[in-house]
């Protein structure tokens, strides 16, 4: 297999008053070239090639306005009733192994691979991808203990020499270690936008940890703490990444797809040393997972509440809304609710007791995105306060125009398949884009299209395993570069250890559920 030289850690600014404003310029010159980002597909023209741009911008923030054809039209969702959608706009997917859960694994995994900070208003295309491109998690582990350690717990500097852990505040466990003015203290700020992702951050931050416990007593005649650490890490690291592959690749592409690319590797994504993230990917097919964020979540059973609420006071320190960067008793997850345990609960449906699953369905892939998400607040992965354009749509939409994104009928035909024909297309019809569509859109309307909305269809599919799996053999480090027939070595929920790892494995073995 071919090696492949693996770069340092990318700079990632942490703690500066502008962290969510702007970014200091990488000095060195090896951690990031003038362009972070590519073109899967550079010789196909823009959707909107040849027409006046001022007319597509005007059409594409009518497709993406509050009200308008992607708008769920949600009932209004209070804390009494946070799961309540349209139930023709914003019906639950049918795939069993999609939970709710893997809407937040997906967002983890964007954080963990890309950090774009061009904003939207730019009229430049080039930026600094402020990640490194590897599932290596560095958006957890920062540039490590000794770069980074305000990330990690200071006993082994004072007590005897141990292997480094992270920080956890043990006076809120439940919470992610925070300063005296909410900020959280992890090294991507995005991951503390809602509660549900900052919890799953303080997951792995607990795996971690577990993991050094596990790696000292499996290795107790080892005395170098920082062999430890790296053994921990790349243990941690080869989990995740098997979970990237073997759970949440295979449960969100066409099945068809994921094995011919699984197989026999990418084609239009070439591993590298230093993969520039294609805009195919980034602004368009890997947003898919905002056509599956619900209006809004009951993260515990004492607690529900919409995703957002731009009207909450956002100096409120416990908003009835899931908004990060407060701590609260209220603000935590109760992972059964969004992973299969195999928890039963009971409820009452039309009058009646009954019995079912605990873990709640995710909502199907399809271009109707959750009302909530046309009025978004500011922060950290969300508007600046001088930005015009609020609706989650319209912003997804017009970056395609910012960068020349190609139709999805034309990526279809580039890669062999058939592409949807304008009669699936009609609704678009009044605005010009069913035949010439933006990319996002039409993933979205093809995974409705071909798989009833439990998963991606072909053009979906295929970019994202390109890329992922593009990403696993650029990384010399990973499990799929090294050894793509390994296993995982942590026992399980149940005790043993069996060759395969989930999800809710992990969560067991962090001890948050």
């Amino acid at each position: 297999m071919q090696t492949i030289v693996k770069q340092s850690f990318q700079d990632v600014p942490m703690f500066e008053d502008s962290l969510y404003r702007s970014f200091m310029p990488m000095v060195d010159a090896v951690r990031a070239e003038e362009n972070d980002f590519s073109k899967l597909f550079p010789c196909l023209p823009s959707f909107a090639e040849g027409q006046n741009r001022q007319d597509v911008l005007q059409r594409l923030r009518i497709l993406g306005k509050k009200g308008g054809l992607m708008d769920a039209q949600d009932p209004l969702v209070t804390i009494t009733n946070p799961l309540d959608g349209n139930p023709t706009r914003n019906p639950d997917n049918k795939n069993p192994e999609m939970t709710v859960g893997f809407t937040f694994l997906g967002q983890f995994l964007d954080h963990d691979i890309t950090f774009d900070p061009l904003p939207l208003t730019s009229t430049v295309t080039n930026s600094k991808n402020l990640r490194s491109p590897f599932f290596d998690l560095d958006s957890v582990y920062g540039r490590g203990p000794d770069i980074d350690s305000i990330l990690y717990d200071r006993s082994p500097e004072l007590q005897r020499p141990a292997p480094t852990k992270f920080l956890i505040d043990m006076e809120a466990a439940r919470d992610l270690p925070r300063t005296s003015q909410q900020r959280a203290i992890i090294a991507d700020p995005r991951n503390d936008e809602n509660v549900i992702i900052s919890q799953l951050h303080l997951a792995f931050l607990k795996f971690h940890n577990q993991v050094i416990d596990y790696v000292v007593e499996q290795n107790p005649a080892n005395s170098d703490p920082k062999r430890m650490f790296e053994e921990a890490r790349r243990l941690v690291r080869w989990h995740y990444q098997y979970i990237i592959v073997n759970q949440f690749l295979k449960a969100t592409l066409d099945p068809v797809v994921y094995e011919q690319v699984k197989k026999n590797g990418p084609t239009i994504f070439q591993p590298s040393a230093k993969p520039k993230m294609p805009r195919e990917f980034q602004i368009s097919v890997y947003r898919f997972g905002h056509s599956q964020i619900r209006p809004g979540y009951k993260p515990n059973q004492g607690f529900g509440a919409p995703i957002f609420d731009p009207v909450i006071d956002p100096q409120d320190g416990d908003p009835n809304d899931l908004r990060g960067g407060r701590r609260a008793p209220r603000r935590f997850v109760e992972w059964d609710i969004f992973f299969d345990f195999g928890v039963q609960e009971v409820a009452v449906r039309n009058g009646q007791a009954v019995v079912q699953p605990r873990v709640k369905p995710n909502k199907r892939i399809d271009p109707f995105i959750s009302s909530p998400r046309f009025d978004l607040p500011v922060g950290p992965g969300l508007p600046d306060p001088v930005e015009d354009v609020r609706t989650l749509a319209g912003r997804n939409l017009e970056r395609h125009l910012q960068h020349g994104i190609p139709s999805g009928q034309a990526i279809a035909q580039q890669l062999g398949y058939t592409p949807l024909t304008p009669e699936e297309l009609a609704e678009l019809r009044h605005l010009n884009f069913h035949r010439s569509t933006p990319l996002w859109y039409y993933i979205l309307k093809e995974a409705l299209v071909q798989q009833g909305g439990q998963r991606l269809g072909q053009v979906g599919s295929r970019i994202i395993a390109e890329v992922f799996f593009g990403l696993l053999l650029s990384d010399s480090s990973s499990y799929w570069s090294q050894k793509p027939t390994w296993t995982p070595t942590l026992p399980r929920r149940n005790g043993r250890t069996d060759g395969n790892f989930t999800m809710v494995d992990l969560l067991t073995f962090a001890r948050v559920a």
